[in-house]
């Protein structure tokens, strides 16, 4: 009889968790996407993460990054994140030395710790006009890699760089919705 009260008690506390509400958000989804009419090699093309890094990259086994906004705890900026959610939190973040910043994916950008020297932000991303931009003052900068490929940096002109590098806009382009249950 005892076991049975205690199986009964065990039925109910499933079926209570179980039905605990799922809440379905919606989010609104976009690619970053490269404007430079100058340069036909770059131009029109969507950003795509590889190994940690977002760039432009000539293979098959890359997709464009889709990103979705959040409010930043700095008075207009956004932190982007990376779609789909999953159980990490992944940002797109810049990292590097000072003046010269890689755009990179950072999981869990909250714990962060880039080491002497170098600087992470991730919550410092402005969007207008549907472009995206820094806090800081700068421009984006796209560096030639192997195979056609392009890295995209934030350049505030203090760093020495190659002389290789397009001047180059990021655009925020509409990718459509995504969803992501809170539980």
């Amino acid at each position: 009889m005892k076991w049975t009260a205690n199986l009964l008690s065990l039925g109910a506390l499933v079926a209570l968790v179980s039905a605990a509400p799922v809440v379905e958000r919606q989010l609104d989804l976009y690619q970053l996407q490269i404007s430079c009419p100058a340069n036909k090699n770059v131009d029109g093309r969507f950003l795509s993460l590889k190994n940690n890094t977002l760039g432009v990259f000539d293979e098959d086994d890359v997709s464009p990054v889709q990103v979705y906004p959040t409010e930043s705890g700095k008075e207009g900026c956004n932190q982007l994140h990376t779609y789909p959610v999953g159980i990490i939190d992944h940002s797109i973040g810049l990292m590097g030395p000072p003046g010269l910043l890689a755009l990179v994916d950072m999981p869990n950008p909250n714990t962060v710790d880039p080491g002497e020297g170098i600087v992470a932000q991730w919550d410092t991303f402005r969007i207008s006009e549907g472009k995206l931009g820094n806090d800081a003052d700068g421009q984006w900068l796209a560096f030639p890699s192997k195979d056609n490929s392009w890295t995209v940096k934030w350049s505030d002109g203090t760093a020495v760089t190659t002389a290789d590098f397009t001047i180059v806009d990021v655009m925020y382009k509409s990718a459509g919705e995504g969803r992501y249950n809170e539980y």
